[in-house]
């Protein structure tokens, strides 16, 4: 998306829980939209997901964001 300059973002990643069974929490943070493209602008929006695996967050988080942007289920792979 970052790479599309579709949006533009900064990334958290914070790591919960016990050693033995952790949980990843990825925060997405918007800090611009290019909304030239049609999509929404939801600058200044957080998102949030929290999985066991960092890379499943990371996927669940992304979801979000496309949805938010305006995209349907079926633009998205």
């Amino acid at each position: 998306m970052q790479q599309q300059r579709m949006i533009s973002y900064r990334e958290e990643e914070h790591e919960r829980g016990p050693r033995d069974a952790p949980e990843w929490e990825i925060w997405i943070h918007i800090t611009a939209v290019n909304t030239a493209l049609g999509y929404r602008n939801i600058a200044g929006q957080p998102y949030w997901q929290r999985a066991p695996r960092k890379q499943q967050a990371k996927d669940m988080v992304a979801r979000q964001v496309l949805f938010a942007l305006g995209l349907s289920p079926s633009d998205i792979q």
